[in-house]
């Protein structure tokens, strides 16, 4: 008896010390998560919350994280949610904390090429006072490219490494590259935030805004293996794949240029099957692009003859 006593204050022991655990990396527990975990009785469970309840907090009813003051600064829960933040958790088959960490163990052994970015250390202030004044919904003054602006400030977004502040100016949603802006001031007058701006905001891949245009693309068989591997282009959808392996594709973008320029890379394998101006469009300026680059091998002809 006295042995099995010792045997199960010793699981009890382990159980708490295992929970404690997941409580410090800044997981949430209820009655089920204690259950699944150790493969015990509800009443069991309810009696292990019991005994750590003065180290607990309640989320929502019946879920329990560890009280604030406990919580370490930083743990692989948080590591898990600055993952998410930056869009780099799906880098890896799993996101949570616990296994980034142990990547991150592992970093002599991993090489990641992701987007590059400008030192953004002269930033920081600017970076800031956007923050507070986004958060305040207050306008802002500032000078770029050469010109005053008076700009309500919605969200900084950083697209291919480097940041812009999207900002409605003039009644016109933009993009604001940080690094050009200059004699910024914060102290403008507060506005009401527009749900119609943060919508866009919310539904838009990139920094471009207004209008949206819907494009039908044929994808080659040779493409295709490309373009199913990983998105290329902003919430695309495959509308039909063909016996020879090729696909129709749909795509929806809010600059035509953008759409144009990855058009010209993947040229011959990807081209606009609809609408039928914006396939007009893309031949007029790919005409223009071909003449403008001969010409300019032509005067390197002459200038080297």
């Amino acid at each position: 008896m006295k042995e099995s006593a010792a045997s199960k204050h010793s699981l009890l022991i382990e159980r708490l010390c295992e929970t404690f655990g997941a409580l410090y990396q800044g997981n949430v527990i209820d009655k089920n998560w204690l259950c699944e975990r150790f493969d015990i009785t509800e009443r069991t469970a309810y009696r292990d919350l019991a005994r750590l309840s003065h180290l607990l907090e309640e989320v929502s009813a019946g879920r329990y994280k560890l009280s604030q003051h406990l919580l370490p600064n930083l743990h692989v829960g948080h590591l898990a949610e600055f993952a998410t933040f930056t869009g780099v958790s799906q880098l890896f088959p799993h996101s949570d904390g616990r296994s980034l960490r142990k990547r991150m163990k592992s970093a002599d052994n991993l090489t990641i090429r992701g987007a590059s970015s400008r030192e953004n250390r002269l930033l920081s202030d600017l970076m800031d006072n956007l923050d507070r004044a986004i958060s305040a919904l207050k306008t802002v003054t500032f000078s770029y490219r050469g010109k005053s602006r008076v700009v309500q400030p919605y969200r900084l977004i950083n697209h291919y490494g480097l940041w812009y502040l999207a900002g409605v100016e003039a009644g016109r949603l933009k993009a604001f590259e940080l690094a050009r802006i200059a004699n910024f001031n914060p102290s403008g007058a507060h506005f009401c935030a527009d749900d119609t701006v943060l919508n866009e905001l919310n539904t838009t891949s990139g920094i471009h805004f207004g209008a949206h245009i819907d494009a039908t693309l044929w994808v080659s068989a040779h493409a295709a293996q490309y373009v199913t591997r990983r998105p290329l282009f902003p919430g695309q959808r495959i509308v039909q794949t063909h016996p020879d392996g090729s696909l129709t594709l749909a795509t929806t973008h809010n600059d035509k240029n953008t759409l144009f320029r990855w058009l010209r890379y993947w040229l011959p394998d990807i081209r606009i099957l609809e609408p039928a101006s914006l396939k007009e469009d893309f031949a007029h300026d790919f005409v223009s692009r071909t003449a403008k680059a001969n010409e300019m091998n032509l005067d390197e002809i002459i200038c080297e003859s």
